[in-house]
C-alpha cells in the first residue's frame, strides 16, 4: 500500500513537471502598407509615419499637434542674506 502510494506521487509530480515545447515559425517581412496622406490641417502640423508595433499590428500615421512652448510662470531670484546669495535646496523623499 506504501509503495502504491509512493510510485502515484511520483507519477503525478512528474505531470507537473513536465517539459513544454514550442515551434515558431517566422518567414519573410510583413506586407508594405499603402497609406494615403490626408490634408494638412493646419500650419505647424508635422505627419508622423505609420508603423508596426511590436505584436505586428500596423498602427496608421496621423497629423501631431504643434507644439506649444509656455512661457515660464514666475522667474527665478536667489534671494540675497546679509550680502551672500542662497540658492534654494530641494530635499527629495529617499527611502
Amino acid at each position: 500500500m506504501k509503495k502504491a502510494v509512493a510510485v502515484m506521487m511520483l507519477l503525478a509530480g512528474g505531470l507537473f513537471a513536465a517539459p513544454r515545447v514550442s515551434i515558431g515559425i517566422g518567414i519573410g517581412v510583413p506586407a508594405p502598407v499603402a497609406v494615403v496622406r490626408p490634408v494638412c490641417p493646419g500650419p505647424g502640423y508635422y505627419w508622423v509615419d505609420g508603423y508596426y508595433a511590436p505584436s505586428g499590428v500596423w498602427v496608421a500615421g496621423y497629423w501631431h499637434a504643434p507644439v506649444v512652448v509656455a512661457p515660464l510662470v514666475r522667474p527665478y531670484f536667489p534671494r540675497v542674506e546679509r550680502a551672500r546669495v542662497v540658492v534654494p535646496r530641494y530635499e527629495h523623499f529617499r527611502r
